[in-house]
């Protein structure tokens, strides 16, 4: 599907749904690729392929797109990742954090 400045690939697509978005059909996940790609302010980042590049979507959904030169005009959206890697593993330490405060908060018992 070709919308805005990129081909989004149903591959994309389904990355997206896989990863970040399981409750949305396939129309809404390719609507929330393209409006965050349209309304995303981040820079390009270079893939470490050398490939392509990244581009990192916050709102209403945090992923990376990885861009690709297409094969018409326009380049493809090859797939997408989930954003936020170092989120998920913050929540995840602040979450054993809080239940190690609790455990040491509670006496033993016998």
């Amino acid at each position: 599907m070709i919308a805005g400045r990129y081909f989004v690939t149903p591959h994309a697509v389904e990355r997206f749904r896989e990863r970040i978005a399981p409750h949305l059909s396939y129309g809404q996940a390719l609507g929330a690729i393209i409006r965050g790609l349209e309304e995303t302010t981040s820079e390009p980042r270079p893939a470490h392929s050398g490939k392509g590049y990244y581009v990192r979507v916050r709102r209403p959904y945090a992923f990376r797109a990885l861009i690709v030169p297409g094969d018409g005009p326009f380049p493809a959206v090859a797939t997408v990742i989930r954003s936020g890697a170092g989120r998920g593993g913050t929540r995840e330490r602040e979450r054993r954090r809080r239940a190690q405060l609790r455990d040491a908060s509670t006496p033993p018992t016998r």
